[in-house]
């Protein structure tokens, strides 16, 4: 038997009733110091175990949450740092962020950005075009792939084994002859940037731009995002590279220090 038609009231009612249980999840989370599980949360929000589990659903969909891949316990998740990038670009991010962007800009004469990943690309949250800069490459709000840029490239290698085998997944898509497109070449990308520190784009997306990117954490060593600096490949040498790598990488660790 098909649910019958709820009436204009009934229908507006409902659909405040999900959006303030979703809310209340929400903080549930954010006041615990801890991931809970479903039965936690439906208990403390007083709803049945089957409505929370339809709700978080929705709310993991949209990267507001996460779900732990060792105990499927429920923490707050990225996509809440990126709904409020507008803010935060004028309160914390503004604060923290920029003044270390500006001085990277300054030193290595390139652009500058800050990232973060959204859980199918990174996203430019601030960017300071350096003085040498040709033109400004990390607009805020651009997005870039997990395969083929430095900054998507070291986001994702700091995400969970589920989240990097399902971008693997593909497709991954070809921007030029440098773009890595085989799952295998990908894994072991990743790998190399996590273990190293930093990740590289030599003219995968773009030919005339490679760059540079390392993540920044928190106090609990959580990811919180990554600085970047973005080069005209022309200019993009060995001796470049290593020059650019100690300072994108003492940048990342001094903002790491300074957010925890």
């Amino acid at each position: 038997m098909e649910n019958p038609v709820a009436s204009p009231g009934e229908a507006r009612g409902a659909t405040v009733g999900a959006v303030e249980h979703a809310i209340a999840i929400l903080r549930c989370l954010s006041g615990s110091p801890e991931p809970l599980g479903i039965n936690e949360i439906a208990r403390r929000i007083g709803l049945h175990k089957s409505s929370i589990s339809r709700l978080v659903a929705t709310l993991v969909a949209a990267r507001l949450v996460e779900r732990d891949a060792a105990s499927a316990r429920i923490k707050l998740g990225p996509g809440l740092v990126l709904l409020a990038a507008p803010v935060l670009a004028e309160l914390h991010i503004k604060d923290l962020v920029r003044p270390a962007l500006e001085e990277l800009a300054a030193r290595s004469s390139e652009t500058a950005s800050f990232n973060m990943w959204d859980g199918s690309d990174a996203v430019t949250i601030e960017q300071v075009p350096g003085p040498g800069a040709v033109r400004i490459f990390s607009e805020q709000g651009r997005r870039d792939p997990g395969h083929c840029t430095a900054c998507g490239k070291i986001l994702l290698a700091h995400e969970s084994s589920e989240v990097i085998e399902t971008y693997c997944a593909g497709p991954l898509e070809r921007f030029n002859d440098r773009t890595i497109t085989e799952p295998a070449a990908l894994r072991q990308e990743l790998t190399t940037a996590r273990q190293r520190g930093y990740a590289l784009n030599f003219g995968e997306l773009d030919d005339e731009i490679s760059a540079i990117s390392a993540v920044t954490h928190d106090v609990r060593g959580k990811v919180v995002g990554s600085i970047t600096v973005t080069v005209p490949s022309y200019r993009f040498t060995p001796e470049r590279q290593e020059e650019l790598i100690a300072m994108v990488v003492e940048t990342a660790r001094r903002l790491s220090r300074s957010q925890g």
